[in-house]
């Protein structure tokens, strides 16, 4: 009985999908936008967050995420 060794193919990266040149032009200005108002959402005292509808949790939770997330 002859042997042979079956070879595979390394696996290939899982490819990101296609993003428009438009959308990168506009990410740095997107994330810019998300820090500020994480920023500003930091700084509201519980009124104010009671009049936009969040709660101190709420507000919390969206201000701990990095700029690059939604």
């Amino acid at each position: 009985m002859i042997r042979t060794q079956t070879r595979h193919a390394p696996a290939l990266p899982v490819a990101l999908p296609a993003m428009p040149l438009a959308s990168l032009v506009e990410l740095p200005a997107l994330w810019r936008r998300r820090a500020l108002t994480r920023r500003d959402l930091a700084r509201m005292d519980r009124h104010l967050l009671s009049d936009i509808g969040l709660t101190e949790q709420q507000a919390l939770a969206e201000v701990s995420k990095p700029f690059w997330r939604e």
